[in-house]
């Protein structure tokens, strides 16, 4: 039956609709009080801002990023296959008074190491991005693409429902050392988030040959909108760095200014 369909119920016509737009309804965020708690994704302030010059002659911006969730629940993500070597099916959890809801979440994917982790990473779980301000031109993306979250940061514990101590951890989260698993469990707490430190592998931003001027540094969780949220509308948040360049010191950065954060 289509979305428009409807069904006869003892003489009464009742519209139903379809499996697809009952899952739209169960994912709406504005729900009841005691329906599902959503959480919200967003990025706390970038620090730790350093220039890597490694022997090979490349100039590298590293960073520190840590993806928080302000939001009512959990950001939770289950993973399931049923062949060793085959792809995942990814479910989003949310909990409430009422039961707990899982929803597909198509386009997501997980990834195992990659970055000199042994543990299972979701693809573009975040996304840092270098533009140039006078032109608006994109110069730089992270060499970072997989994630793996679990509370690693207490952020905000004064938000209701907020745990005093980490609740996913290191122990009960990716599937550590396990490229085999069959299962895959990850998520961030309500007030707590999820940080990367700029001496991690892959996490930083390749600016060998970037010219003098004025830049953005943009963090963004869940840039394609993977995700059920209350908000989608504070996923971001951004530095704008003055570089210069001095023929006997090489090139130098300064950050003139942060944008808003979670």
């Amino acid at each position: 039956m289509t979305a428009r369909q409807t069904l006869i119920v003892s003489g009464f016509v009742v519209p139903v609709v379809s499996a697809l737009a009952f899952m739209l309804l169960l994912s709406a965020p504005a729900g009841s009080a005691t329906g599902p708690a959503y959480p919200d994704l967003g990025m706390a302030r970038l620090a730790d801002f350093t220039l890597d010059k490694p022997d090979d002659g490349r100039v590298l911006l590293r960073f520190s990023a840590t993806i928080v969730n302000v939001g009512q629940g959990p950001m939770e993500l289950n993973a399931e296959r049923s062949i060793a070597s085959g792809p995942f099916d990814v479910s989003q959890k949310l909990y409430g008074a009422d039961g707990n809801v899982a929803l597909a979440t198509p386009g997501v994917s997980l990834v195992y190491g990659g970055d000199g982790h042994n543990h299972w990473h979701i693809n573009n779980l975040e996304s840092y991005e270098l533009t140039r301000l006078d032109n608006g031109v994109k110069v730089g993306t992270a060499a970072k693409s997989g994630f793996c979250f679990f509370d690693t940061t207490a952020y905000r514990t004064t938000l209701p429902g907020a745990p005093a101590s980490s609740v996913y951890r290191t122990s009960n989260a990716c599937a550590y050392s396990n490229p085999s698993a069959a299962s895959v469990t990850m998520g961030i707490s309500v007030g707590w988030g999820d940080r990367y430190a700029s001496t991690l592998p892959d996490q930083y931003i390749d600016v060998t040959n970037l010219s003098p001027g004025k830049y953005r540094l943009e963090a963004t969780a869940d840039p394609s909108n993977w995700f059920a949220e209350t908000n989608e509308s504070n996923n971001r948040t951004w530095v704008d760095i003055s570089v210069t360049t001095h023929r006997k010191h090489g090139t130098s950065l300064k950050i003139t200014s942060y944008g808003p954060s979670a």
